[in-house]
Order: C-alpha cells, then sequence, then structure tokens
C-alpha cells in the first residue's frame, strides 16, 4: 500500500516557508497543507438515517476521519485520539464538530454506527450509499478499496488511507495529518484553526 500511499502524497500541496507564526508550538511532522482541489463536500446520512451535508457545519472547523467499524486496529485507535483531543481543547472544543465517514457503507448502517459511537456523543458518524460515499472521498482525495478475505468470516476488509483532516469555518479542507497523530498534537492543529 505504501505506493499508493505516496501517489497520494503528491497530489497534496506542501505550505510555503514562512507565513503566520503561532505562539504555541504547532506539529509539523505528517501535517500537509491542502489546496483548493480538496472540496470536503459531502452528502450523507447520520446514525438516525438523517441526511447530513459538510454545509451543516459551516461556522464550526470540522476534524475529519475517514475509517470503518469493522477495522481491526487502526480506526479504533484514531476514533479514540478524536476523542482524546475534544477533551483536550475543552471549553474549545465546542467550536469543533468531529467528523467519522464511512468507507464501508455496506457494513455500517446507520444503526451499527449509531451502536459503534455511543461512547462518545460529539463524534459524528456518517454513512451512506456506496455512490455517496465514494463521492465523499473524492472530495477529500481519500483512497479506500475492498480486500477480499476468503478465509475469514468478515469476507473483505478495506484497505484506505489514514487521515486526519481540519477544515476551515467555511468547510474547506486546510490540513490533513497523515499516518495518525495524538491529542495533544491533534488538539493544537485544531487550536490554531479555532484561533484563525
Amino acid at each position: 500500500m505504501r505506493p499508493v500511499m505516496t501517489a497520494l502524497l503528491c497530489l497534496f500541496v506542501l505550505s510555503a516557508c514562512g507565513g503566520e507564526q503561532s505562539s504555541s508550538p504547532i506539529p509539523t511532522e505528517g501535517v500537509v497543507r491542502l489546496s483548493e482541489q480538496f472540496t470536503g463536500e459531502f452528502d450523507l446520512v447520520d446514525k438516525n438515517g438523517a441526511s447530513v451535508r459538510d454545509e451543516d457545519f459551516e461556522g464550526k472547523v470540522m476534524l475529519v476521519y475517514f475509517g470503518f467499524t469493522s477495522c481491526p486496529d487502526v480506526c479504533p485507535g484514531d476514533i479514540n485520539v478524536m476523542s482524546a483531543a475534544m477533551n483536550e481543547l475543552g471549553d474549545e472544543a465546542d467550536a469543533v464538530t468531529p467528523v467519522f465517514i464511512s468507507v464501508d457503507p455496506e457494513r455500517d448502517t446507520p444503526e451499527t454506527i449509531r451502536d459503534y459511537f455511543s461512547f462518545d456523543e460529539r463524534l459524528i458518524p456518517l454513512t451512506g450509499s456506496v455512490e455517496a460515499a465514494k463521492a465523499a472521498r473524492e472530495g477529500f482525495k481519500v483512497f479506500a478499496q475492498k480486500r477480499p478475505l476468503p478465509e475469514s468470516a468478515l469476507e473483505y476488509t478495506v484497505e484506505h488511507q489514514q487521515a486526519f483532516f481540519i477544515t476551515d469555518r467555511a468547510g474547506q479542507p486546510q490540513i490533513a495529518v497523515m499516518g495518525g497523530s495524538n491529542p495533544q498534537d491533534l488538539a493544537a492543529l485544531l487550536r490554531r484553526e479555532i484561533e484563525k
């Protein structure tokens, strides 16, 4: 999967040196500034089956992660990082909408994501049709594809890009944190966007 990840990273546009300086230390490792080719658009459904679009969250910074509930290790860890980052923000968490978008909409029904995310009501899990999920991935240029597991009861897994996306208050993706993060670094990046 590394060649695919390398190719995908070529789609990202790195920020130029200089620019705004923050008074608090901001992580830079794995942080990529995004171009306007990343639209951040989606039209999905939430855990109650209600329609949800990216415009619904205008006015708040979004923290977006793509994963699936049958993921055995990476996604659960990153979802916990999202939750912990919200805790790190304290009162500032009210300015952030943390969004999970399924890359496996065939299995991740509204009922499935409702049960899976019951541990933290702040996290907003989204799913939808196969076509709608694909369109959402295209808005963030996220790679995902099924890989058959012929010897497993699961039948298949979904290989996908590991990244946290942070948007501005208009819903435009600003940065991607590639390959995972920790709650403190993610909170620092979110705080910088909140304070703009």
